[in-house]
């Protein structure tokens, strides 16, 4: 009976120590398969056109900061403007006094939007450029001059302009760039055009006919929302793409209890 008790106990002994070996054997094969797996890929910049890798980043920049002024009546921080669904829109068209037409708050709207564009991007346009930048620099020498953006507002398009002088060199091969043109596709420039006109509108016969614009440009979609401030929300739609514009207008208001 004790002899038999001792050899359940060398048994079990012997069991636990084959599952210790075959534990320490997984885990050195874990091990092994990590130490000699090949390392992730990275991304590999286009030496040869850093134009790419700055267009790309470009336009997301671009694009973000349009989004913003697009909904916000073309100001990045309003100041002039009206809560509306969550958001300040800027009052395009704004008289304090009743029964008078409003005045055009923004004349040169096509070069106000431009230039909050220039100004709101120049940050992180720098930091696409830095970013190019480290990349190359592990395995070229890299130089880059002051930056300088111009931003041109076109039909159905952004032009951004950037001039920046760089050079990359490694031994002998010298590269030099210095502009940087990236084209974004976006209708800012077509809606702002229509906004302008129905401010004029609006200065001039306190109305807009929505209805009888969208029958004459149908890739248009024209809402026109009265709140109960006596403000009046504009939200312009270019059908194809979905992209809008919304912006205030304060015109022509009653007095209470007329």
């Amino acid at each position: 009976m004790v002899v038999e008790i001792k050899a359940n106990r060398m048994s079990r002994k012997g069991q636990i120590a084959i599952f210790i070996i075959l534990a320490l054997i997984l885990v050195v094969s874990i091990l092994l398969i990590f130490a000699f797996r090949n390392p992730p890929e990275i991304e590999v910049l286009d030496d040869e056109n850093p134009q790419a890798s700055i267009e790309s980043c470009v336009s997301e920049v671009v694009n973000e900061v349009v989004n913003v002024l697009s909904v916000q009546g073309g100001d990045f921080n309003p100041q002039g403007s009206v809560m509306y669904q969550g958001r300040n829109i800027t009052y395009l068209c704004y008289i304090n006094e009743n029964y008078l037409p409003c005045v055009n708050q923004r004349p040169l709207l096509i070069e106000h939007i431009e230039n909050e564009i220039k100004v709101n991007i120049r940050q992180n346009v720098e930091n696409c450029f830095e970013n190019l930048k480290a990349g190359l620099e592990r395995r070229y020498e890299v130089e880059m001059g002051s930056l300088d953006i111009d931003v041109n507002l076109n039909r159905r398009k952004i032009k951004v302009d950037l001039i920046r002088e760089m050079r990359i060199v490694r031994g002998d091969n010298v590269r030099e760039f210095k502009d940087f043109k990236v084209e974004i596709l976006n209708p800012i420039y077509d809606l702002a055009k229509i906004a302008g006109e129905i401010v004029n509108q609006e200065s001039e016969f306190c109305n807009f006919n929505e209805v009888g614009f969208m029958l004459i440009y149908p890739e248009y979609d024209v809402q026109r929302i009265k709140t109960g401030d006596s403000d009046t929300i504009y939200i312009l739609q270019e059908r194809v793409s979905g992209k809008d514009f919304n912006f205030a207008v304060r015109s022509c208001v009653m007095p209470p209890g007329i």
